[in-house]
């Protein structure tokens, strides 16, 4: 996410590619799993969220997140608390790991011991936890690991050592078409697995460029690449991007619930590999973020996307919960409920349902 606002705008050839229309049909008839990447807790007690009836979640955390050496241990409270939620309210964790957070470390990658021992201690504290990411955003050069696959490998093979009952996926890679910000997917991927000297099982992809311009071609170059299977574990419209310059498309709540639906339909149609897309955000960290992709309003009053993700998640088969909130368009309809956001999937994606 935080990378996104100096790549996007590298972007720009993706928007003169030919769009295929949305179509519903395209989905095809098993669906991948959807999730939330958020960090905010406010969303465990949210009933617009509980309603969903979503189970996964996710949260990208400093490899030594553990660690004494951090002075100030917000972040590490923060995912005490998270995980706290996400287990009481019986959902499944996915643990992104990323680079250290403190001052001065950010560009220092761990050795595979010293990583490994991170991990161990972690997992000793959260047994229950069983899915983890490598790393986040492998091949952006914004990222020491973007040039060194080998020793990404290193980290798979050890988590893959350190837990045999835990699903481990590769390196999260981003979606980037710039060679100047990122190396080639398709390129880090290959070199990752000739140090890994194996296939994954599983990948993970931030498709925010190709998704926000309504293209497919970065996910499908990924699904060429790898024989694994893949997660979208960082995604969505995106709503807010100051000081972005020119990203190619329009930056509003209608353009971004579109483009949730273009995931849900399109991309979603793509393979059956393609398992989970994890929504980025659920509801905006402040009122004027610096980036804002969120499903939600500051003011917690749900936007077109949240209607898009409520009607796909209800004609895949998870009716949401109405005795909770009566804010998911399917509740809306059923109980004549009135002051919801009420936008289809199918006027939302159309960019005719009103949002702020």
């Amino acid at each position: 996410m935080r990378r996104l606002r100096v790549l996007l705008g590298a972007a720009g050839a993706l928007c003169c590619l030919v769009v295929p229309a949305i179509d519903a049909q395209a989905v095809r008839a098993v669906h991948p799993q959807v999730g939330i990447g958020d960090e905010n807790l406010q969303m465990f007690a949210d009933p617009h969220f509980l309603a969903l009836g979503i189970k996964d979640v996710r949260f990208d955390v400093s490899w030594d997140v553990l660690s004494k050496k951090y002075k100030d241990h917000y972040r590490l409270k923060v995912l005490e608390a998270w995980l706290a939620s996400a287990r009481a309210d019986g959902m499944t964790p996915l643990i992104t790991f990323d680079h250290s957070d403190r001052k001065g470390q950010s560009r220092k990658l761990p050795s595979v011991a010293q990583f490994s021992s991170a991990f161990r201690q972690f997992r000793k504290l959260y047994p229950w936890v069983k899915e983890f990411v490598t790393w986040d955003e492998a091949n952006y050069y914004g990222e020491a690991i973007a040039q060194a696959p080998r020793r990404a490998a290193g980290y798979y093979l050890a988590l893959r050592r350190d837990c045999p009952s835990c699903t481990i996926v590769a390196p999260d890679l981003l979606d980037v078409a710039s060679a100047r910000q990122a190396v080639p997917m398709a390129r880090w991927a290959h070199e990752f697995v000739h140090d890994a000297r194996r296939q994954p099982a599983y990948w993970a992809l931030n498709n925010y460029v190709g998704a926000n311009h309504l293209s497919t071609t970065s996910t499908r170059a990924l699904l060429r690449a790898v024989t694994g299977n893949i997660w979208l574990i960082e995604t969505g419209g995106i709503v807010t991007l100051p000081h972005h310059g020119k990203v190619g498309f329009a930056l509003t709540a209608k353009h971004a619930a579109r483009v949730d639906n273009f995931l849900l339909t399109r991309v979603a149609g793509l393979s059956p590999r393609i398992q989970r897309i994890y929504f980025y955000e659920w509801r905006p960290v402040r009122r004027h973020a610096g980036w804002d992709s969120a499903l939600l309003n500051y003011d917690g009053s749900p936007r077109p996307g949240y209607d898009v993700v409520a009607n796909a998640l209800a004609s895949w088969g998870t009716t949401p919960d109405c005795a909770i909130s009566t804010a998911p368009p399917p509740c809306a309809a059923s109980t004549g409920a009135s002051g919801t956001s009420g936008a289809s999937a199918t006027t939302a994606a159309s960019g005719t349902s009103g949002s702020t």
